[in-house]
Order: structure tokens, then C-alpha cells, then sequence
């Protein structure tokens, strides 16, 4: 039976999901309404007047619309905030809400992919902090696929897998992403240090709050002159973005972009670059990340993504290995340093410390990091088996934890510990 990989692009006004057979490299993204313009799922809920029935999406907005119920959006913002939502007198968990948003519009799917059939599903979210990451874990509880075929990552991520994906002539110089979506202009620029084994990618992004929506701009009666105003605005915050960089790409993203009010910016934007348009990117992005998770592509051997959640360096240890010196990894750069840790027991070959060899892919040197063992019983060398275990504070920080585990019946473990934050910059 074939796999299916999924994307889904979770935020507070339109979610997106988009699904392919693993290896096929066709993706389809599921809209509720063939004669709505919105590629997606209004990220709404309503309940019926009088009664606990709930609708979502557009279904949601019409009945909200004819007045028989009670509208609820920016679901996520009101998660994060965790203050209750008081609906016709009645308390109700905002997560609780999105939960079951996330529940029937994954329902959706179902229809056309059987769950057991669901290799992996990945979660795209603008940011990915410590409150968003509960509020996600607390939703894969609830949904109907196994936990460890659930990731998440963030736009910045899923931008870098949706464009690696495109033919190289796209991303030979940097990619820039409008994303005009949502309450205000966002850009994220994606470019590559090539100068580095392997090719490293980074996503920049940068908030134009100053820049709303088109609605939102204009205030009163809607005329040509507003909207030049506007053309010219947009055209002078895009050419300082652009100012020094090489752009060979740019995709633009949202219903910001879809009138002709903006000529004299696309103009702009066209000049010698590349430009589409479109509305998946991120949901499409995930998709392709969770295809590479499973079956690596080549690109994905050469190329490595460093975002803010990136672990920024490689870490392991040499030791010896059915009689060989080998190098043990430990966990590579490139990982989400919230979901990343490592156990390793080993015999300590001779000496009283442990050596961690830690390679930067900022381009800085490699280096060794010592944590010495200061009161580890004196025994002969290769009767000491340790414990070390790692995880990560921090995209930049790593703590050590290393315990005297003794020597079978030889040597009883003393129960010392030793501990060390390292650096990976």
C-alpha cells in the first residue's frame, strides 16, 4: 500500500493542508469550497445559537453570517493568551477549540488517505516557542495519528524545503518571500552559504507592521488616488528590502497581492527576477520536509537548513568501536534543539575526562571540549563505564550530564556525576 506524506499550515486566518504520495512529487491542497478563491480552511469556529453544536471553516462563517451562531477565530492567538472564551455564559479552553478545529478539518483528509496510511504529518507555524510547542503537543493527543509520525517546524523551515524542491536555476541567488497573507506585510529573505560543507540555508524575516492589509490602509471611501498612495508605499519599503541583495526569486503570497492596485511595485518586483504567485507555499513546504524525513533526496546529503530552532553545530566523540577508533555522533546541527537529547554509555578508554569534539557550521574551527572527571575511582584502564547524556537549552547550547555506572561486578558504580554547558558557536 502506499504512504502519504502531509503538510499542514496552522495559523489564525486561513490553514492550508496539502498531501502526496510518498515519492510522487504531486501535491494536492484541500479546499473546502471548489467556488471559494481562498486555497484552504478558514481557521474559524462557530457555535449554534441555543445549543453545543459546533461548525468550522465555511460553514462556520455562513452560519455566523446569518446570524444563528457565535463566530470564534484567531484560534491560536487566543491558545496562547490561555484566557477562557465566555460563549452564551459559558466558559470555554480556547485549546480545547483549536483542537477541535484541527480534528475535523483533518477529517478532511481522511476521505481520500487512510490514516495508517499517513507515513508522517508535518505541522507549519509561523513561530515555534515554548507555548506553541505545548499547544501543539496537546493537540497530537487528540488526533487520530501515532505521535511519533507528528513534527513540527516553523515558515522559515518550510519556505527552505518548498524551495530546494524547485529546479536550481530558482535558488541560485536568494529567494524572497512576500507574505501579505495575513494583518501585515512580512518578507522572509532564504539564501545559502555556499562556502560551506554542506551547503549552508538560512531564512531571514523581517515584520512590515506599518504595512496592513489593503482594506485596512484605505480608510473611507475607496479611490484610485489611496491606492497609488499605497502602490508607492509598498514600492518604497520593497526597493529598501532589495537594496544590496541579490534577489534572482521572489514568490508572493496572500490576497494582499491578488488586485492590480500594487502595478508599479510588481513592475519592480519583475525586473530581471523571477516572480509567482501563490497561496500553498508553506503547507507544501512541510509536505516536502516530511517526504525528505522519510526517503532523503541527494540535495538533502549537500544542503542543511540553520534556523532559529537550529542546532547551529555537530557534536560527538571519538571512542573505540569493535576494536577501531571511530567517531560516534552525538546529535547533528540542523536538529530542532527542543525535541534533540542523546544517551550514550561507553567504557573510558584511559585518563579522567571525556573529550566532546564540537564542529560549528557558522564556518569557525573545529574544536574539543574537555569535561573532566574529578574524583572518578581509581580503576585500571577500560574498567570505568560512563553514562553520558545530552541535551540542549538553547540553538546554541548543549549540557552534559556524565555518570560513573562502575564496572559490572568488578566495581560498583561510585554515583558521581559530572556535568558541563558547551557551546556550539
Amino acid at each position: 500500500m502506499p504512504g502519504y506524506v502531509i503538510g499542514y499550515d496552522l495559523n489564525d486566518h486561513v490553514s492550508q493542508i496539502s498531501f502526496s504520495e510518498l515519492n510522487a512529487n504531486v501535491m494536492q491542497t484541500v479546499n473546502l469550497d471548489a467556488n471559494d478563491e481562498r486555497l484552504g480552511i478558514p481557521t474559524v469556529l462557530c457555535k449554534r445559537n441555543g445549543v453545543n453544536q459546533w461548525y468550522y471553516g465555511n460553514e462556520a462563517e455562513a452560519v455566523a453570517k446569518r446570524r444563528e451562531g457565535t463566530l470564534v477565530g484567531k484560534l491560536i492567538s487566543f491558545a496562547k493568551a490561555g484566557a477562557k472564551l465566555e460563549i452564551e455564559g459559558e466558559a470555554y479552553d480556547p485549546i480545547d477549540l483549536l483542537i477541535l478545529f484541527v480534528r475535523r478539518s483533518l477529517n478532511l483528509i481522511t476521505a481520500r488517505v487512510n490514516p495508517k496510511d499517513v507515513l508522517q504529518i508535518t505541522f507549519t507555524v509561523e513561530t515555534l516557542d515554548e507555548k506553541m510547542i505545548d499547544i501543539l503537543n496537546q493537540i497530537m493527543e487528540e488526533v487520530n495519528v501515532d505521535r511519533d509520525r507528528v513534527v513540527f517546524q516553523t515558515y522559515d523551515e518550510s519556505i527552505y524545503y518548498y524551495t530546494i524542491h524547485q529546479p536550481d536555476e530558482l535558488y541560485e541567488h536568494s529567494v524572497m518571500v512576500l507574505d501579505y497573507a495575513t494583518d501585515y506585510l512580512k518578507t522572509y529573505e532564504m539564501w545559502m552559504n555556499r562556502h560551506t560543507t554542506p551547503v549552508v540555508g538560512f531564512v531571514d524575516k523581517i515584520e512590515y507592521k506599518d504595512i496592513k492589509l489593503p482594506e485596512f490602509m484605505i480608510e473611507g471611501e475607496v479611490s484610485e488616488e489611496k491606492y497609488q498612495r499605497l502602490d508607492e508605499l509598498m514600492l518604497r519599503t520593497v526597493h529598501d528590502a532589495f537594496a544590496g541583495k541579490s534577489i534572482g526569486t521572489i514568490f508572493l503570497i496572500g490576497d494582499g497581492f491578488s488586485d492590480s492596485w500594487c502595478d508599479k511595485t510588481l513592475k519592480y518586483l519583475c525586473l530581471g527576477r523571477r516572480v509567482f504567485q501563490g497561496k500553498n507555499l508553506f503547507s507544501k513546504g512541510a509536505c516536502y520536509y516530511g517526504a525528505d524525513k522519510i526517503a532523503p533526496k541527494e540535495i538533502n546529503k549537500t544542503h542543511i537548513f540553520l534556523g532559529h530552532d537550529k542546532l547551529k553545530g555537530n557534536t560527538g566523540l571519538k571512542m573505540r568501536v569493535k576494536g577501531k577508533e571511530e567517531y560516534v555522533v552525538l546529535v547533528d546541527a540542523g536538529e530542532t534543539w527542543y525535541s534533540s537529547s542523546a544517551t550514550l554509555e561507553f567504557i573510558l578508554e584511559k585518563g579522567r575526562d571525556v573529550t566532546i569534539i564540537v564542529t560549528p557550521l557558522d564556518g569557525s574551527k573545529k574544536r574539543e571540549e574537555v569535561i573532566d572527571l574529578p574524583g572518578l575511582p581509581v580503576r585500571p584502564e577500560r574498567a570505568s563505564r560512563l553514562r553520558l547524556e545530552a541535551d540542549f537549552k538553547s540553538d546554541t547550547e548543549m549540557h552534559v550530564k556524565i555518570t560513573d555506572l562502575g564496572f559490572g561486578e568488578f566495581y560498583t558504580s561510585s554515583g558521581r556525576t559530572w556535568e558541563k554547558k558547551i557551546s556550539l558557536v
